[in-house]
């Protein structure tokens, strides 16, 4: 079922402008990271507190800057990527939902050029519902104090209704699904 979950994320997502791609494990999370640095020719990345986000910057090769979550707003609207994972990822929309009470990652999502989220297949939900039961398991209102919803790049319209990227957030939007975590 998970891979039918994964199959159907990537291509909705890819449908709205976002790239989805699969890795074995953090690992190969780490080493797919390097190359899109090298692809974007990034000098600057800004990280969330997550732990596996941690383990990706630790392991990265030196070089570039490197942000914490906490960085001024300046800074991180200054950043090539933000690395970020994922509390959820919802198959029907290809939405990313993160969540702030499990990880420090609102402007580290929002300000950089890119955005990469890593997402655990286990961590994959066919429905919007489905999503909801798992950020409110006792069915009240989620804990969290802030819920983001992200599917696909930040996009918006101007008044003749031409489709504009990146105006108000990343141009681009790239997960990794990791098989294992």
């Amino acid at each position: 079922m998970s891979a039918d979950l994964a199959e159907r994320f990537t291509a909705v997502l890819t449908r709205v402008f976002g790239r989805c791609e699969t890795v074995a494990d953090l690992p190969a999370a780490t080493a797919r990271v390097q190359e899109l640095i090298e692809e974007l020719d990034a000098t600057v990345l800004a990280g969330s507190d997550a732990p596996e986000v941690t383990t990706v910057l630790a392991a990265l090769p030196g070089g570039g800057t490197r942000l914490p979550h906490d960085a001024p707003r300046e800074q991180l609207l200054a950043a090539d990527i933000g690395l970020t994972t994922a509390q959820l990822g919802i198959a029907e929309t290809g939405t990313l939902v993160l969540e702030s009470g499990r990880e420090q990652h609102r402007l580290v999502s929002l300000l950089p050029k890119v955005h990469i989220a890593l997402l655990p297949r286990s961590r994959l939900v066919g429905s919007l519902v489905d999503a909801f039961a798992h950020l409110s398991p006792s069915g009240g209102p989620p804990r969290a104090r802030a819920i983001t919803f992200i599917t696909g790049p930040s996009r918006t319209a101007d008044i003749e209704l031409e489709l504009v990227v990146g105006v108000h957030g990343p141009k681009q939007l790239i997960v990794l699904i990791l098989d294992t975590l």
